[in-house]
């Protein structure tokens, strides 16, 4: 059975009228002439059998009806506007804006990206990186891949993987100091990350070496840094897996000892809760899973 509803374009042309208590205003935010928006609220009187607007020498002024009506009218148009901005991220959005921090763009999605192009040539990306926490309600980014617990408040987070903490270095590295157990780390040169105090101290009373004070030889500012030096055979480092496995399946570092443990924080997905159904988000958290998978050592 249809419905018996005005024209769409006549309530488009009488929320802009009533918003504006204008004739005149509503005609320039349309790119109408004020008669022709006087006759055409005119026409949805008549179609509604109602007087929405008392015409005054200076202007109009909504009647009580009028009144009523706006904001039923107001309230269809909100909702059918995020309707459509819901549908369009859902099922049509092209681009996909992606936040990160740093290591996990360099050291995993940058160097596949090619694998993501072929699979996905539709879904368009920009990935930046970022330390700092996002605010998806108000900033520019469809999706956060974010270090933490998971309890940022008016989001979905989905968890991704575990972060797990052992030490990393050079096959020369290992090779000159014929690294097998976990003691030796007390006797050979060291790299730590100056932002987190005492993290070899903390990272061996994990392991049950009490006690114990170890040497550092070279702190660093950043992460990649840090790993990078460790690459270069300049000392041993804390690596986190699995944001490593490409270097260790690469040879450029190994894991001599068997010892880990589990980091206090996880990696998640992060996004709005009205996006849970976007296909390109869906899309890229699936490959970006499989790259994990076949990451794996």
């Amino acid at each position: 059975m249809p419905r018996k509803l005005p024209p769409l374009h006549l309530l488009h042309l009488f929320e802009a009228a009533g918003r504006n208590l204008s004739f005149k205003n509503a005609a320039e935010e349309l790119f109408l002439t004020p008669s022709a928006i006087s006759h055409q609220i005119k026409s949805l009187e008549e179609n509604l059998g109602i007087i929405l607007f008392i015409r005054q020498a200076r202007g109009v002024k909504l009647t009580i009806a009028g009144e009523n009506y706006l904001r039923v009218v107001q309230v269809v148009f909100q909702n059918l506007e995020q309707g459509t901005t819901l549908l369009k991220r859902q099922y049509c959005a092209q681009k996909l804006r992606i936040t990160t921090f740093p290591t996990l763009a360099s050291n995993f999605i940058i160097p596949r990206l090619g694998l993501f192009q072929q699979q996905f040539p539709d879904i368009e990306l920009t990935i930046e990186t970022n330390i700092g926490l996002i605010d998806l309600r108000y900033d520019e980014y469809d999706l956060a891949l974010r270090l933490g617990d998971g309890t940022w408040p008016g989001v979905t987070s989905d968890k991704i993987f575990d972060l797990h903490v052992s030490p990393v270095c050079s096959p020369d590295f290992a090779e000159k100091y014929r690294l097998k157990k976990i003691e030796q780390i007390l006797d050979v040169p060291l790299i730590k990350l100056s932002s987190i105090s005492d993290s070899w101290g903390r990272w061996l009373e994990s392991v049950g070496i009490l006690e114990q004070e170890p040497k550092s030889s070279l702190s660093l500012g950043s992460y990649d840094a840090v790993i990078q030096s460790a690459q270069q055979g300049l000392g041993l480092a804390l690596g986190a897996l699995p944001l490593e496995n490409a270097a260790l399946k690469d040879g450029l570092l190994i894991k001599p000892f068997k010892e880990l443990i589990q980091f206090d924080q996880s990696c998640y997905a992060v996004y709005r809760p009205q996006d849970k159904d976007r296909q390109d988000i869906n899309a890229f958290l699936i490959w970006f899973k499989h790259q994990l998978e076949d990451c794996q050592i």
